[in-house]
């Protein structure tokens, strides 16, 4: 496969990612916005919580940036009961994920 494509596809892919990355963060915010909290426990659970904590740490605003996620939007929808409701549904780590939510947010 030639370099031009191989890199087309990276980008195509990257793109892809950025989408379905959005869509989930805007899934999860509603879900805890309108109280649904039931299913968003249960993806929540499912996840292997040293992996998720692996993948909180791995964000900074030059991350969420390259993602095409904006910190001012994520600061307007997100308040501080939906981080209650993230902490507890998160259980043993909850509060150092939304701690290290807190400090991105609160960067700018």
């Amino acid at each position: 496969m030639n370099e031009s494509l191989k890199k087309q596809l990276a980008d195509m892919l990257g793109k892809m990612d950025e989408k379905v990355l959005q869509a989930k963060l805007n899934t999860a915010l509603d879900m805890l916005k309108k109280g649904n909290t039931e299913e968003l426990a249960k993806k929540i659970n499912k996840m292997d919580k040293s992996e998720l904590m692996e993948k909180v740490n791995e964000f900074d605003e030059s991350k969420l940036r390259d993602l095409n996620i904006n910190l001012d939007e994520l600061k307007r929808k997100i308040s501080n009961a939906d981080l209650e409701k993230l902490s507890q549904l998160v259980g043993d780590q909850g509060e150092e994920v939304v701690k290290k939510i807190k400090t991105l947010l609160n960067r700018k």
